[in-house]
């Protein structure tokens, strides 16, 4: 069986396609569009005239993914469309421009899909934490085994800390007062006493490509991301894109983004980050397996 899974975020648009091998998920294909509706939604409380982007980034991916003959697609949205005022109705066109309804994601069930899908290859015996670094939000989940524990959702993403605080390319002081907005919100992560810290979303999947882009790492150190910052903020979001090969809009994501998983890493006392490349998408798949076209809820 072959299953597509699209979600809308605050910075991108993904396509998943992927076949089921004895119950376990085997990636097909992978397409990724960046509209990055949340910061519009940010600033001004609502899509509006950023639907249009989003719209023809959801067709353009949804259409390569197509090539692909699956058999069920699903959709969902998270933190971005949640917080728009227009978000119901975008979801709605969303859903009329691609032929399956786009389901809005509550931020609970955001963080269980994701937990669902990073454990599938990463969970552990004893306690661990999954970070789903988002546009918006980040979602934290702490778990023992593949049980969600406790959870939270913090108003925190790589796309949104980046258009408020940093400029191109980022200064010292403007990472200080990031870093100082996003250890507020760090406080109200769920406390555990965890032994591994998985990372996912495409600001964690894309940084082992800073380093190097021959056998990119699933491990990094508290040094490989100050060396990933370094990078990241020496010249010009469009030179470090041309530089690494990865899109401007991504780069200034991830700037933000390394800071928000330095302070993780800090909060839970641990120096090492694993990367997950399974998460949300992985996750509505296997709730759709298990549930049907009751997998969002």
């Amino acid at each position: 069986m072959r299953l597509a899974a699209v979600d809308i975020g605050s910075n991108t648009v993904h396509a998943l396609v992927a076949d089921v091998v004895r119950g376990k998920l085997e990636d097909v294909a992978h397409y990724v569009e960046m509209p990055e509706l949340g910061a519009r939604v940010a600033r001004t409380g609502e899509i509006g005239a950023g639907a249009r982007a989003a719209i023809r980034a959801l067709r353009l991916v949804v259409a390569q993914a197509r090539r692909h003959n699956f058999d069920v697609l699903i959709g969902g949205a998270t933190q971005a469309v949640r917080g728009a005022r227009d978000g119901a109705e975008f979801a709605r066109v969303a859903g009329e421009a691609i032929g399956t309804q786009v389901h809005v994601i509550s931020p609970h069930r955001e963080a269980e899909l994701s937990f669902l899908g990073v454990a599938s290859r990463h969970s552990m015996r004893r306690e661990w934490a999954m970070i789903d670094l988002g546009g918006g939000s980040t979602e934290v989940a702490i778990g023992r085994g593949k049980e969600m524990v406790r959870s939270a959702t913090l108003l925190i993403g790589s796309g949104v800390l980046a258009s408020a605080y940093l400029s191109d390319p980022p200064k010292p002081d403007e990472r200080a007062r990031m870093r100082k907005a996003a250890l507020r919100e760090l406080t109200h992560a769920p406390d555990g006493e965890v032994e591994r810290l998985v990372a996912t979303g495409g600001t964690a999947s894309s940084l082992p490509l800073v380093l190097t882009r021959r056998n990119p790492p699933s491990v990094l150190t508290t040094a490989d991301l100050l060396t990933c910052e370094a990078r990241l903020d020496g010249r010009r979001a469009s030179e470090v894109a041309r530089a690494i090969g990865l899109p401007t809009n991504r780069v200034k994501a991830m700037r933000a983004g390394i800071e928000v998983l330095l302070l993780f890493l800090d909060w839970y006392g641990l120096a090492v980050l694993q990367i997950s490349h399974e998460g949300l998408r992985h996750g509505m798949i296997l709730a759709y397996l298990e549930r049907g076209n009751d997998w969002w809820r």
